[in-house]
């Protein structure tokens, strides 16, 4: 397998969670399922306010914490840098995420950077860790 075919595969993984990430505010069953097949199972997350390990741990916090304090939510990732080295990689993008918020509090706005690893599992490249920086 090639570098820029990993690499491919990589951000549509990263891809895929924003996309299930999104989805968790209006269909929480189907962005469990497509959070089913992203992470490791030693997953561990750092999202700025403590770690997260395992998949169950970042998928509930996504779509209860997250997801569920959403009417709708929008990801858009950009400055993608993937380094694979064999069946490990690492991962850096800038994101900026849109959602308008159930409590009344109107459009939120957020942007930072998110840092992950990730691995080649027998199904493929799956989530290792994420590390989640907030600019504000």
């Amino acid at each position: 397998m090639t570098k820029a075919k990993d690499s491919l595969e990589i951000a549509n993984l990263k891809a895929l969670y924003c996309f299930a990430a999104d989805t968790s505010c209006t269909d929480e069953a189907a962005a469990r399922a497509m959070f089913a097949d992203i992470f490791t199972d030693d997953f561990v997350g750092d999202y700025g306010f403590g770690t997260m390990e395992g998949p169950q741990v970042i998928v509930d916090f996504m779509c209860k914490a997250i997801g569920g304090g959403s009417e709708w939510m929008i990801h858009a990732l950009g400055s993608p840098r993937i380094s694979v080295d064999g069946d490990h990689a690492t991962g850096d993008w800038t994101i900026s995420v849109q959602s308008r918020r159930r409590d009344g509090a109107g459009m939120m706005a957020i942007v930072g950077r998110y840092s992950d690893t990730f691995c080649r599992t027998r199904h493929g490249w799956r989530i290792a860790g994420i590390t989640f920086r907030r600019f504000e």
